[in-house]
């Protein structure tokens, strides 16, 4: 059974290892594992763990079947402009499956969990990043109503040029 529920701070080390191999498996082919390491390091982010649950304006959740942790959902408030008017936009932070667990009809659930519940927080306007380079993704996402929009990054960090994609969810 799937469920999606608020993460705890005993989930910081399923978390941790969910964030950084996830990022090894979608994003290796393009972006190093060791920025990967750096960025995501493991025992850093277990450590900073109780923030990420604190997070000012946002909530994560753990993705779990059948009482294993298999994803993580990172959703709230947009805090960064990358348009005039940033009135009623919520964002999907952060969003990751276990690999193995593609497929299954997973990403769906844990999509339309995010989005209604962005809903219920009062916003019109769900937004997220992905990776140009992410085509899967950018597929799914567009599956369920998304559209690319012209806000990009081309330099970022890590090297993986990326973009926002938003979907209007006032009348889901």
């Amino acid at each position: 059974m799937i469920s999606i529920r608020k993460a705890t701070i005993n989930d910081a080390k399923d978390y941790a290892n969910i964030l950084n191999k996830s990022w090894k498996d979608t994003y290796g082919e393009y972006i190093t594992f060791e920025h990967i390491d750096d960025e995501f390091n493991i025992d850093r982010l277990i450590a900073e763990f109780p923030n990420y649950l604190n997070g000012e304006g946002y909530d994560l959740y753990m993705i779990t079947k059948d009482g294993e942790s298999i994803g993580i959902l990172e959703l709230g408030v947009y805090d960064e402009q990358y348009k005039e008017d940033m009135t009623g936009i919520g964002e999907i932070r952060s969003f990751h499956i276990k690999k193995e667990y593609h497929k299954q009809g997973i990403g769906k659930l844990a999509l339309n969990f995010a989005i209604n519940e962005l809903k219920n927080r009062g916003y019109s306007i769900a937004c997220l990043w992905v990776k140009k380079q992410n085509t899967n993704a950018i597929g799914f996402y567009e599956k369920y109503g998304f559209h690319k929009t012209i806000y990009t990054t081309e330099a970022p960090a890590d090297g993986a040029p990326s973009m926002i994609m938003e979907k209007n969810i006032k009348e889901d």
